[in-house]
């Protein structure tokens, strides 16, 4: 039998690596419709058929865009002199091209997402 999601509005925090937690939002179909047209367009773009990272470069956008959407707070992310930085487009681009972060994201945010929780659902 289907289950049908609360519809609950509440941010997660998630311990994306030691150190590190973000706060997240819960996933949307609009944010997932709008992380696979990101990604649709890296396999659109003129050297994809030649490329052979595009299928790679093609996950890495849909989980970037996933990310700048549901990221909302962090703790334990700072500059260079160790000060707290906000959340931004940016700060989250960045983040996302340290590999245990994007690992630890697509591990506990968009790999759940895409599955539907398909564990809960039975």
């Amino acid at each position: 039998m289907l289950k049908l999601p609360n519809a609950s509005p509440d941010l997660a925090w998630l311990s994306l690596i030691p150190g590190v937690r973000i706060r997240v939002r819960p996933v949307t179909v609009a944010a997932i419709i709008v992380a696979r047209a990101d990604a649709g367009r890296v396999f659109r773009a003129d050297d994809a058929d030649s490329d052979p990272q595009t299928g790679a470069k093609a996950m890495s956008a849909m989980v970037r865009s996933l990310a700048r959407f549901a990221i909302t707070e962090w703790e334990g992310i700072g500059d260079v002199d160790d000060r707290p930085v906000e959340v931004t487009p940016e700060g989250i681009d960045a983040l996302m091209s340290l590999w245990p972060a994007y690992d630890g994201f697509e591990r506990l945010y968009v790999g759940p997402a895409l599955a539907g929780e398909t564990e809960k659902n039975g």
